[in-house]
């Protein structure tokens, strides 16, 4: 595996795959978007998003779904909020156009991070991915819809504004 790279991903594409299943987070705006890390899963990009350190990760429990990041000191990837991404709206974040430094310096220690745990990155999405499309209740209720999403990944098109599911 390669190393990841952190991307943000079209608003555009967000908001068609929200329209089929409403567990997709939007981007929170121009400012900063949803960051994550891409990797290659079942013939599909997958866009795990990452989140900042906030006071109450120290006390999430970690399981198929979360990944701590140093203990959440850097944050932690959410993979039931993981979704397959088409290539056309993959955005590569550049880092160092990053003006706020103290937000510059936590996405290079995530980065950093992350690819020393590619292998823990790729088990927890197949082990979230196959309890959601296994049935685990607690998975589904909680993850995204992974099989309704790849099957609008597939249909999307770049270039057409009003994308629709069906």
């Amino acid at each position: 595996m390669k190393n990841l790279k952190i991307y943000r991903v079209e608003d555009k594409y967000i908001h068609y795959l929200h329209n089929i299943d409403n567990k997709v987070q939007h981007n929170k705006n121009a400012k900063r978007p949803y960051v994550g890390v891409v990797f290659s899963f079942g013939g599909f990009n997958y866009f795990v998003p990452m989140e900042s350190p906030k006071p109450n990760h120290s006390k999430i429990k970690a399981g198929k779904h979360i990944l701590k990041l140093k203990n959440g000191e850097y944050g932690l990837l959410g993979f039931n909020n993981m979704i397959p991404v088409h290539s056309d709206a993959l955005i590569e974040f550049d880092i160092a156009r990053e003006s706020d430094e103290k937000y510059r310096n936590l996405l290079q220690n995530q980065l950093r991070v992350c690819n020393r745990m590619k292998a823990d990155i790729l088990d927890h999405a197949q082990k979230t991915y196959f309890g959601v499309i296994g049935g685990s209740r607690f998975l589904v209720n909680i993850s995204c819809d992974f099989k309704k999403l790849e099957k609008a990944c597939k249909k999307y098109n770049p270039n057409y504004c009003n994308n629709k599911s069906n």
